[in-house]
């Protein structure tokens, strides 16, 4: 009986464990090691900017966790910010496994703490605990503010993992061009020829597209220089939206091909650039 009944219970655990997002109170170095494995599947499926900051604070003062943008290192443990009111810079949906839950890119009223977490650790408001008389429920973002988040934007959706990077800017991309179709054979057609010392031939014929030793293929690796400043692009918009910026690269170059070409269908390869303060992703390009 003693056995059964624990058993249900180690069963009950394992449920409520999978219902929310990781947790950080994990202790034993075989809770940590499970929770580092689950962390790396997290996808990003959907990003919003804010031009506005809104105020929140933790439901409570258990630990809670601050995680990088893959959620693969926790940055700051709210526990040790009692007294903090944190502003909401973005909006994201991760996805593990079958379930997407929204996280919000956080940060305090000095900007020197940073980090994504579950909504549901969090509460709408200014923290009744704070102490500093000028704690604001709204801060509108300044021009300076607004151009560092720009840049902090465009420097987090560069770190994201290529597959990830791509599918959100060609998504966002796909929006603007009404009479282009993505194709997910001339993505891979793409991908292999950026890739690999391939003919365009044969890099169709390896990514299966249809008629692919008599079709006419137009392929273009994007010259970075012809891409629109990320300055050039905030100074017009004033928006902290850097995917919406990555995307019109993409749109304005696929327009341009697909205008030319015999059936409007195209392919992307599309891999952003982690290192230069330039923000501009290598971009190849497939149209037929």
């Amino acid at each position: 009986m003693k056995k059964l009944f624990l058993l249900a219970l180690v069963t009950l655990g394992l449920a409520t464990a999978t219902s929310f997002p990781v947790s950080a109170s994990t202790t034993t170095a075989t809770a940590q090691t499970t929770a580092a494995s689950a962390n790396s599947s997290y996808v990003w499926t959907k990003y919003l900017s804010r031009n506005t900051a809104v105020a929140y604070h933790a439901k409570s003062r258990s630990a809670v966790y601050l995680w990088n943008a893959t959620h693969t290192k926790r940055l700051h443990n709210l526990k040790n910010y009692p007294n903090t009111t944190w502003y909401v810079k973005n909006s994201v949906v991760m996805q593990r496994g079958n379930k997407r839950h929204v996280y919000y890119e956080v940060f305090n009223y000095g900007n020197n703490s940073d980090g994504f977490i579950w909504r549901g650790y969090l509460t709408k408001g200014v923290n009744p605990s704070q102490r500093a008389l000028a704690s604001k429920s709204v801060i509108k973002l300044s021009s300076e503010r607004s151009l560092q988040f720009f840049e902090d934007n465009l420097t987090t959706l560069a770190s994201l993992p290529q597959s990830q990077f791509q599918k959100l800017v060609s998504d966002q991309a796909a929006a603007k061009l009404t009479k282009s179709v993505a194709d997910e054979k001339l993505n891979s057609m793409a991908k292999i020829l950026a890739t690999q010392d391939i003919s365009t031939r044969d890099a169709a014929v390896k990514a299966g597209v249809s008629n692919a030793k008599t079709a006419s293929f137009t392929v273009k690796e994007v010259d970075p220089k012809t891409m629109t400043g990320y300055y050039s692009y905030w100074s017009k918009y004033r928006t902290t939206n850097a995917l919406r910026y990555y995307a019109a690269n993409v749109a304005s170059h696929v327009s341009t091909m697909t205008a030319n070409s015999g059936n409007g269908h195209y392919g992307l390869y599309i891999v952003p650039d982690k290192t230069a303060k330039t923000w501009k992703p290598k971009i190849t390009i497939v149209a037929d």
